[in-house]
């Protein structure tokens, strides 16, 4: 039986609070949600296609988004000191590579 004096962080969670920090992954989070909807919008309409509006074309804003999202990720990869993302990347290129070759 567990003594209830013993349960006195009953909640695993402890969210961010250091302003930089939650800055980081809310902008990498952000620029992650409007890379979706750029990539949404090339499935549905094309990648050559324009946007009704404004006339952008999808690829112009795809490609923008991308570099937003590689921006970001770089910069969170500086701040928390992520030491495994090369590897991981090399590792994902070499299987999505066989992947898309499958026919």
């Amino acid at each position: 039986m567990v003594d209830e004096n013993d349960l006195k962080d009953a909640n695993p969670w402890h969210p961010m609070t250091n302003s930089v920090d939650i800055k980081h992954i809310g902008k990498l989070l952000e620029e992650c949600g409007e890379l979706v909807s750029a990539l949404s919008r090339c499935l549905i309409q094309g990648i050559k296609e324009s946007e009704p509006v404004t006339g952008q074309i999808n690829e112009d804003w795809l490609e923008n988004e991308i570099a937003d999202v590689i921006t970001g990720i770089q910069l969170v990869e500086k701040r928390f000191k992520l030491i495994r993302l090369e590897g991981r990347i090399d590792k994902k290129t070499k299987h999505l590579s066989q992947w898309h070759n499958m026919a």
